[in-house]
């Protein structure tokens, strides 16, 4: 099945786990970790970036400092972030962790990535100020790049009725910029950068090695080129983003063809890291986010905790039902529910290379993980992919 998927998607390389009453049944890479060297991928393998599934490590990052009474979900923000984060438009309206978590803080979904940086820019521009300066920069009313039009989308924050709908398709009011706050506030609370306190307090009691915010700190000899098709079907939308990474110089203009025939372009030039590492920067193996996602289940009993369970179940109490997209928010952690399978908790992410999908059933225990090198696949192939897996959980 996944061997057919490589060719009909299509994707360079794909990484696939089955996750059975908390612990891992079966896992696989197939495809290439480099298709110019024909290095075979596998669970070892390291993505470069997992897209937005990066912001679950974030969330659970916030919600350690909530458990742990150093931050409460009705908080003003601006009390930690060092400078007053408010939308002009509502003034006494406090920008809150809860508004955060449910992306209802009233943050720019979108156009944030589009000025000062495009997409494209945002996921691959090597960036060397830190997460406080460009917060300072762009967030702050004395920032020296502050727009609040381009900051700010024109709703109160908290009114889940008036969201704005997201130009991809996303649910209502979505925006990286949440993330980022949210790293912001866990930095100025830990006194720790955010990449070094996700190290000390989610990586490291893991024991997990294959993942990290940094390029080039993770072992290149595992890193997987990130590829995208040269005839991917795209909504018109994204066609602009493909041509902006084109204008850039971050998409190789030299094809290479896979062993199916389907020729590749490979981000060569795409060096995923920057201020804004919270909201979708995170690099991973299969391996690595199998065992966070299993950290998160209380069936398993051989990885540390990350969270107390009351918390986790917090995480996964519905917040908010959008009826444009049929999305369900708990916090941070989007519902995945259908009437066969239940309900089932995760993230869905896509960049440059990557299309991911993530989820977990805290009841039973069971759960997927599946990385796609190639953001823009078939998406009916793609579904039923995923209910293929979950036809396959029910076997085991």
């Amino acid at each position: 099945m996944f061997n057919d998927a490589l060719t009909d998607l299509p994707a360079a390389s794909i990484g696939v786990a089955l996750i059975k009453n908390g612990q891992m049944v079966w896992g696989k890479g197939f495809g290439y970790q480099n298709l110019e060297n024909r290095v075979p991928a596998t669970l070892d393998s390291i993505w470069p970036t997992l897209g937005s599934v990066s912001k679950l490590v974030t969330w659970i990052a916030l919600m350690q400092l909530v458990e742990q009474n150093q931050v409460r979900l009705d908080d003003d923000v601006s009390d930690f972030l060092g400078f007053i984060l408010r939308n002009p438009r509502f003034p006494d309206t406090a920008i809150t962790p809860y508004h955060l978590l449910t992306h209802s803080s009233s943050l720019s979904t979108r156009r944030m990535t589009s000025a000062p940086d495009s997409m494209a820019d945002f996921f691959c521009k090597q960036d060397s100020v830190d997460l406080k300066t460009w917060a300072t920069t762009y967030l702050s009313p004395q920032g020296a790049q502050y727009n609040p039009e381009l900051v700010f989308d024109p709703y109160r924050p908290g009114d889940f009725s008036q969201l704005t709908p997201d130009p991809i398709g996303v649910i209502s009011g979505y925006s990286s910029l949440n993330t980022m706050v949210a790293a912001c506030l866990i930095e100025q609370v830990s006194r720790l950068s955010f990449e070094d306190y996700t190290q000390q307090y989610i990586f490291s009691p893991l024991g997990l090695k294959d993942v990290g915010w940094q390029k080039a700190d993770l072992d290149q000899r595992k890193i997987i080129t990130p590829y995208e098709a040269k005839n991917s079907p795209r909504a018109p939308i994204m066609a602009v983003f493909t041509q902006q990474m084109k204008d850039r110089g971050y998409l190789s203009k030299t094809a290479v063809t896979a062993d199916d025939h389907k020729t590749y372009f490979a981000f060569n030039a795409c060096r995923y890291f920057s201020p804004l590492n919270a909201a979708a920067l995170l690099g991973s193996s299969t391996n690595a986010f199998v065992t966070l996602m299993r950290a998160c289940l209380p069936q398993d009993k051989t990885t540390p905790a990350l969270l107390q369970r009351e918390t986790l179940e917090s995480m996964w109490q519905v917040q908010r039902h959008d009826p444009r997209t049929g999305s369900s928010l708990g916090l941070g952690w989007f519902q995945f529910k259908s009437p066969r399978y239940g309900a089932f908790w995760g993230h869905d992410g896509g960049g440059p290379g990557i299309l991911s999908r993530v989820m977990i059933d805290p009841e039973t225990g069971d759960g997927l993980v599946l990385l796609i090198n190639n953001f823009f696949v078939d998406f009916r192939k793609r579904a039923a992919l995923i209910d293929q897996m979950m036809k396959t959980l029910e076997r085991f």
